[in-house]
């Protein structure tokens, strides 16, 4: 072999190692990875039970935007001081975006200012009344009342008392939908009886008083999915309670209210695509972080729903979406 030909040999080798290089490793040519985007999700309650599709399309969104989601709960139900300071812990913690379920209407109003322009927030169901870049994932929670006073006002005559459960209705927006309930009732010619846990009221004591004896027979609402859970599990433990009322309609969509539905304790229910409302949130999120954020509200629609609606195209979709 000639010297040139030793010499060619060379460079055909390095050229063969160099074209390794690039193909196995980063050591020349360093492989550009993916950023993750770090977002708090911080609910208005001390469980998330009534979250699960909205978790679903949170994770799906995560997948696809490359988001690392962390979910946070309260240590006391409606304590809004301390949501607060736990949104205040995320950020400081390294949260990039915080999407919030205010606990108690409008109650992020005064920290607004000094969150929206350092850390993106998006809100759940709360509009800021400030002009500030946050972005609003709400339903019209006044229609939402609407719906179900015109669900029960469609079953019940107008001598039947109406009795209204609420956890509390300066908790999340059931002031709108108490407001909307009971103004469409009057139109019908009902009179709403409000039993709220935050004022004192005791579900089961509420329901033996009302249901025994010989008080005709009652229609029940709930505003909210914690209020509709509790009452529900309350009279699947007591059988005495089916025979006095003339209907259980609420507001909520968790799979525990639909097989309470689908098994006939419950007559109909206001329901909205939670897994769209995750998505949207951490989509909103992720694009805060990467461009900054602006002013944008997005309402989602409300249905009303009754048994035969939870299998129909429609709906099934939306409300058993998939993992």
């Amino acid at each position: 072999m000639t010297k040139r030909e030793k010499i060619i040999w060379c460079i055909f080798g390095a050229v063969l190692g160099l074209l390794f290089l690039l193909s196995s490793t980063d050591l020349i040519i360093k492989e550009k990875k993916a950023e993750i985007y770090s977002v708090s999700v911080v609910f208005d309650s001390t469980s998330d039970t009534c979250y699960t599709n909205f978790k679903k399309g949170v994770e799906k969104a995560a997948g696809d935007f490359n988001a690392d989601v962390r979910y946070v709960t309260l240590y006391q139900e409606g304590e809004a001081k301390q949501q607060k300071e736990l949104v205040a812990r995320e950020i400081d913690s390294g949260a990039q975006a915080v999407v919030l379920a205010p606990a108690e209407k409008n109650s992020t109003q005064e920290e607004l200012g000094s969150y929206a322009y350092s850390c993106p927030l998006i809100l759940l169901g709360d509009q800021p009344s400030e002009e500030l870049p946050v972005t609003s994932v709400m339903r019209d929670y006044a229609r939402e009342g609407e719906l179900l006073a015109q669900a029960v006002a469609a079953q019940a005559d107008s001598i039947s008392p109406v009795y209204v459960f609420t956890k509390g209705l300066s908790l999340g927006n059931n002031q709108e939908i108490y407001e909307g309930f009971t103004g469409k009732l009057r139109e019908n010619g009902f009179e709403a009886i409000l039993c709220s846990q935050r004022e004192g009221a005791d579900f089961k004591a509420a329901l033996d008083a009302v249901l025994y004896p010989g008080s005709g027979k009652a229609t029940v609402a709930a505003l909210d999915p914690e209020s509709l859970t509790e009452l529900a599990q309350i009279l699947n433990s007591d059988n005495h309670y089916t025979g006095h009322l003339a209907g259980v309609f609420g507001v909520g969509s968790t799979a525990y209210l639909l097989n309470q539905m689908d098994r006939g304790l419950l007559r109909g229910l206001v329901v909205h695509n939670c897994y769209n409302e995750g998505y949207l949130a951490v989509e909103r999120a992720v694009k805060g972080i990467r461009q900054g954020m602006k002013k944008e509200r997005i309402l989602l629609e409300s249905f009303y729903i009754e048994r035969p609606d939870i299998r129909s195209r429609k709906f099934e979709k939306m409300l058993y979406p998939m993992d």
